[in-house]
């Protein structure tokens, strides 16, 4: 396995994983890469496929690696905004090439790492928005309450957080988003931590596509690595006297 990549987009695809998890099993075949992870606590998944066209050079068949994303993370940290990374895998360890330095790490046993199943849930609303109203609105809930709502309805979009004093509430209307699909007002409640890690991770996406029914966890599409991968998020509701 051969591969070569910008440094950017590396950073995109831990970064999002680590929102999540510190251990994964990258999946790799001939025609590109696919992560799938689950947090400890089973509250959130995230489903990442990156196409090989998304690598500026990608030789790889059938490969299964467990990568300590933490020390890439730490790897990472040596580059420079404009780097590409070569990674070659030699025995049992992975090798970062960046210029003239180098760094191996080990791998981890891929038998240790489970890969979830990715759950087939029909949710009755969907809407497209930019990637910065998103961001804004997570923004807006952190610090006012653990939680913040998330509210489709024909006509509007809405995220809020209600604290004991403050509130925080993003309001769109239809005329403001990319795409509204709603036939009756729909809205959930989700732990603002979890998406508040998720908006600080994401990078190259532009748009965020947001399927939501009641109490139903929500899923959040995105782009990734130039619009040459997509990540899957799925994040579990909070319920009424959880």
């Amino acid at each position: 396995m051969r591969l070569k990549i910008d440094v950017k987009d590396l950073k995109e695809i831990t970064n999002l994983l680590l929102t999540l998890v510190n251990e994964a099993k990258f999946e790799f075949t001939p025609n590109g890469l696919s992560v799938k992870a689950v947090d400890p606590s089973h509250v959130a998944m995230i489903v990442m496929d990156v196409e090989k066209d998304g690598f500026v050079e990608y030789e790889c068949e059938e490969e299964e690696l467990g990568v300590d994303l933490a020390k890439v993370r730490d790897i990472l940290k040596l580059t420079s905004s404009n780097d590409v990374v070569e990674i070659s895998k030699e025995g049992g360890k992975l090798t970062f090439l960046i210029g003239n330095l180098s760094r191996s790490m080990p791998l981890i046993d891929t038998s240790n790492l489970s890969v979830p199943k990715v759950p087939n849930i029909g949710l009755p609303a969907k809407v497209v928005i930019s990637k910065s109203d998103f961001i804004s609105g997570i923004k807006a809930a952190d610090g006012i309450s653990d939680s913040i709502t998330i509210k489709v309805t024909p006509t509007e979009f809405e995220m809020y957080a209600m604290g004991d004093e403050d509130t925080s509430r993003l309001n769109l209307p239809k005329d403001m988003v990319q795409e509204i699909d709603c036939e009756e007002p729909v809205k959930s409640t989700y732990p603002v931590d979890y998406l508040l890690r998720l908006a600080k991770a994401m990078d190259s996406a532009k748009d965020i596509t947001i399927y939501l029914g009641k109490d139903y966890p929500v899923k959040i599409v995105f782009d990734v690595v130039k619009g040459h991968g997509k990540v899957t998020y799925l994040l579990a509701p909070r319920i009424e006297g959880d």
